[in-house]
C-alpha cells in the first residue's frame, strides 16, 4: 500500500457492489480481493444511502478498517474532473482512480463499465467478484446462484443469466 492509502494495481469499488455484497452481509468477499479499496464519494454515497437501505450501514462500517478509503491525489482529482460529464461521481471518482493506477473498476452500472472499456480499463462486477469467489475456492457454485438470485429477485439486479455456470 502506498502513503496514500492505493494499493498497488487497486481493485476501486464503486457503490453497486459494495452495495450489493452489504445487502447479502457478504462484504468479507469483497474485502478479501486483491488491492481493493474505494474512494471518498462512495463512502458520501453509501452515508446519503443508509437512511433508504438500512443494510449499507454494513459497508460504511467495513470501509477503513477492512476496505481502505483512498486518498484522492491532484492527478485522480484531475481525471475524475475531465470524466464527470461521462459518469456519476462515485463512478467518475472511482474510474479515475483505478485509470491513474493502473487498476480495475469494480461497477456494475452499465454506462461506467462500457466507457471504462472504451478507455482501456479493466472492468470486473458482481458476478466477477462471485467468480473470483469461486475460483479462489471461498465459496461454492451453489451459494453464488444463490447470492445471484437473491440480487435479481429482491433488489431487481439485472444480469443476462441466473446461474453462475452460464458465465463460464
Amino acid at each position: 500500500m502506498t502513503g496514500d492509502g492505493i494499493p498497488p494495481n487497486p481493485s476501486v469499488l464503486n457503490t453497486t457492489v459494495l452495495s450489493n455484497f452489504a445487502y447479502l452481509d457478504q462484504l468479507w468477499v469483497v474485502a478479501g480481493l486483491s488491492g481493493i479499496c474505494a474512494v471518498p464519494v462512495v463512502r458520501e454515497e453509501l452515508e446519503n444511502g443508509v437512511a433508504a437501505h438500512p443494510y449499507l450501514q454494513s459497508a460504511l462500517d467495513t470501509l477503513d478498517d477492512e476496505i481502505p478509503v483512498a486518498t484522492i491525489s491532484d492527478t485522480v482529482a484531475n481525471r475524475e474532473a475531465v470524466v464527470s460529464g461521462h459518469l456519476d461521481p462515485g463512478e467518475a471518482q472511482a474510474f479515475a482512480l483505478a485509470d491513474a493506477h493502473d487498476g480495475r473498476l469494480l461497477t456494475d452500472d452499465g454506462d461506467a463499465r462500457s466507457f471504462a472499456k472504451d478507455q482501456g480499463v479493466t472492468v470486473v462486477g458482481s458476478v466477477g467478484v462471485l467468480l473470483a469467489a469461486i475460483d479462489a475456492g471461498k465459496i461454492d457454485e451453489a451459494t453464488a446462484d444463490e447470492w445471484l438470485s437473491t440480487w435479481i429477485d429482491e433488489i431487481g439486479y439485472y444480469v443476462p443469466y441466473r446461474t453462475i455456470s452460464e458465465y463460464r
